[in-house]
């Protein structure tokens, strides 16, 4: 009954930050709230008993996708307007609130997550799936981590943002 409470809980923040995605006018805030959507799901997929596919949405999907969004966001170099001040009763009741969920969330994974880690053919299908990549795959991995390497110089070179000291090598800098 508690996992079932837990997991509408989870299903609720996913929807709620998903609507923050679409209906805040910042982009950082919306970016943010994906990254929270995204963590929501991950623990929905905890409680689905399917932790893999948590952790690869946590590290696919809030990390290496929402660093190429922010990375964007930073390059725009988006202006947003200013927001109006909070209230004093306001930041209470989110800090109150925040602290209250991290608390709990942290006792329901010492407690209940932590004494019932997977036993079986999941854990085989990880690590096969890990050796596969890093012996057979290595090189295409690492030449798709080049690659974007060199896209995100790229974009750095199209953008007109180079650092000072390479504006001072083409004259540039001297004005």
């Amino acid at each position: 009954m508690l996992e079932f409470i837990v997991f509408f809980v989870f299903a609720a923040i996913a929807v709620i930050f998903a609507l923050a995605v679409i209906l805040h006018r910042n982009p950082v805030v919306g970016a943010l709230s994906l990254v929270a959507s995204f963590f929501a799901l991950a623990v929905m997929y905890v409680l689905l008993e399917a932790p893999f596919l948590a952790v690869l949405q946590i590290i696919v999907y809030a990390g290496a996708i929402m660093v190429l969004f922010l990375f964007v966001i930073m390059l725009l170099n988006l202006q947003h307007a200013r927001e109006e001040n909070t209230r004093p009763i306001q930041q209470f009741l989110g800090y109150t609130g925040s602290a209250a969920f991290g608390l709990g969330l942290v006792y329901y994974i010492a407690k209940y997550a932590a004494l019932q880690l997977p036993n079986g053919p999941f854990n085989a299908d990880a690590r096969a799936v890990g050796v596969e990549l890093f012996q057979a795959y290595i090189f295409p991995f690492e030449m798709v981590s080049i690659l974007l390497l060199a896209a995100i110089v790229g974009a750095l070179l199209l953008s007109g943002r180079l650092p000072s000291k390479v504006r001072a090598a083409d004259g540039e800098g001297a004005r």
